[in-house]
């Protein structure tokens, strides 16, 4: 519009120019030539169109400059606004200590447990020594940093007495729902298994447990969805395994779960497991198991060391349901042995066990990782648990005579509150016969104060 004006003013005061000169000069001198007067009104007017064109270059570098302008300083307030959300940085003591950046892009959390144990044995023909044992106690340090990568490192003071690292690895996040882990963590292996020590319904895992996989150096990737989740990965020896005249052994395992039905208190639950692993250079392999309790070192089932052998091929199924405060649990676990030389062996146990909130509890179902989680007292008073479990272990096989031990067990749990827990559970373990090839029987007597923050 205002190009348009002023154009037309420019032409207008031209022209007015012309009329007013014009008779001037026709009677000043008649010989003036009207053609040249007209060359010298268009070469008047092709310079006010070129100073018009300049004019409006100068007003499209204007608005660009200042849209250049705008889009800096929009820029400029959400950085600004980024680091104020940042900075604003969330402290909580809930679960131990957290630290929680405004903008969700950082995350620290510290915390630990602490589990100490009291077991009376009532010996038959081995000696098991009562006493008690500081089961657990661990530190760690988890977080999230850049928002897509995630870590945690957990180190154990307690175990058989020696401080070494339990979870220690680095995550990316930034795949949707896939989690890609590298490090020392648990194979994918078994519902009791991955089921954190701070929510197991009884002290010890069943006596299958021995099977599963423990914590090995590897890279896994994991995801989830509605009513399911799939873990698996590559993984080699334990962070102590320091003999450099021996060649690591690697392993495949994969674990997936599928919950067709589950709600805040309803939950049915299937679970299939692997494992596939090559021995090391030593070609040897043991297994053995205490009698579901910690305090003594004794393993009445055990093949010995069995050498020779090429590679073990692990099977794991698992069931578990939730019916408010009534929960069932089951997996069975099998192991065959592929031996050099020698006929190939198969050992394999099983649990089955039952649980109680007296108060009203229901067992909290994760489904994305497939396992139970922490129990939430509904009541000031905390939460009251009952459980009964029976487990079955067989270690005999063709030349190998490890024993078959089946326990008993009953359990009565107190949580004051979500971080602690007192237990009490009574075991009778009958080994028929031992790893000597003896029958006997023992009854435990057992206890547990446990924290977890």
């Amino acid at each position: 519009m205002r190009y348009y004006r002023f154009k037309n003013i420019c032409l207008f005061l031209l022209w007015l120019k012309i009329l007013l000169i014009m008779p001037r000069a026709l009677y000043a001198d008649s010989s003036i030539n009207i053609k040249e007067l007209y060359r010298l009104v268009q070469q008047q007017q092709q310079q006010i169109e070129k100073q018009q064109r300049q004019v409006e270059a100068l007003r499209n570098l204007v608005e660009t400059q200042q849209q250049q302008l705008n889009h800096r300083i929009n820029d400029t307030n959400k950085r600004v606004n980024k680091i104020n959300k940042s900075s604003n940085v969330k402290v909580s003591l809930k679960n131990g200590l957290r630290l929680n950046s405004g903008d969700g892009e950082f995350s620290f959390r510290l915390g630990g447990r602490i589990h100490t144990d009291l077991a009376f044995y009532g010996e038959d023909k081995t000696e098991m020594g009562s006493g008690t044992a500081l089961r657990r106690a661990r530190l760690f340090a988890s977080g999230r940093l850049f928002h897509n990568w995630i870590f945690r490192s957990e180190i154990d003071f307690a175990e058989d007495g020696d401080v070494g690292p339990r979870d220690v690895w680095l995550g990316y996040t930034g795949l949707g729902r896939y989690t890609f882990k590298i490090g020392n963590f648990q194979e994918p292996f078994s519902l009791e298994e991955m089921t954190s020590s701070n929510v197991i319904t009884f002290m010890e895992r069943a006596l299958p447990n021995i099977f599963a996989p423990d914590y090995h150096i590897g890279a896994g990737v994991s995801t989830y969805g509605a009513d399911w989740s799939w873990a698996a990965g590559f993984f080699g020896e334990t962070t102590g395994n320091k003999d450099d005249k021996v060649d690591d052994g690697w392993a495949f395992a994969g674990r997936s779960t599928f919950a067709p039905y589950h709600s805040k208190d309803r939950v049915f639950h299937l679970g299939l497991a692997t494992e596939y692993r090559e021995t090391n250079s030593e070609n040897k392999v043991r297994f053995r198991s205490r009698p579901e309790s910690y305090v003594t070192n004794r393993r009445l089932v055990d093949t010995r060391t069995i050498h020779g052998v090429d590679s073990s091929l692990k099977l794991g199924g698992e069931l578990a349901a939730v019916y408010g405060p009534l929960s069932f649990q089951g997996e069975y676990i099998g192991t065959m042995v592929d031996r050099q030389e020698d006929e190939d062996l198969y050992f394999d146990g099983w649990y089955l066990y039952g649980s109680w909130f007296i108060t009203g509890e229901s067992r909290r179902y994760i489904v994305k990782r497939g396992k139970f989680g922490s129990i939430r007292p509904l009541h000031k008073f905390g939460a009251w648990e009952l459980g009964i479990r029976y487990s079955t272990l067989d270690l005999n096989d063709r030349d190998i005579a490890g024993g078959k031990e089946n326990n008993l067990t009953l359990g009565v749990n107190w949580y004051p509150n979500s971080n602690v827990r007192f237990m009490t559970n009574y075991i009778r373990a009958d080994i028929r016969p031992n790893r000597d090839r003896q029958n006997e029987s023992l009854n435990i007597f057992q206890m547990r104060a446990q924290l977890n923050f």
